[in-house]
């Protein structure tokens, strides 16, 4: 299984709740049409309260919030290398692309926006 997480920021001029509101209703629909066979997972993180470097907190202190410059943080989980071919392939799509590129302006910083693609480890320490 591998992991892609993407680090969305919004369009200048979008409110957080827009922003939201465009991707979950209209991009996330066109990453299922297009993509979702192919998809085992697709969570969208969007942060709240955020602290840096939570431990030099001296105790009794409000910490200040932190900006983390981003609006979304979202996870897409595949099988395999094939399956990033696969999605390579239909977002590159001469009749595909344009339609998630158009969606993409009315919401995004397409320029600002972050793929990483992760090795997961996990320790079996999550609780339910």
């Amino acid at each position: 299984m591998i992991k892609i997480i993407y680090l969305l920021k919004r369009k200048e001029g979008t409110t957080p709740e827009q922003f939201r509101t465009h991707y979950e209703n209209s991009h996330v629909l066109l990453a299922k049409k297009y993509i979702g066979h192919l998809l085992k997972g697709y969570i969208r993180n969007y942060p709240g309260f955020a602290l840096r470097n939570p431990s030099n907190i001296p105790a009794g202190t409000v910490p200040a919030p932190y900006d983390i410059g981003y609006d979304c943080i979202t996870e897409m989980f595949v099988e395999d290398q094939a399956a990033i071919e696969e999605i390579t392939r239909i977002f590159n799509d001469p009749e595909i692309n344009p339609i998630l590129a158009e969606d993409e302006l009315r919401f995004l910083q397409r320029e600002e926006t972050v793929m990483i693609m992760v090795d997961v480890v996990d320790n079996g320490t999550q609780s339910a």
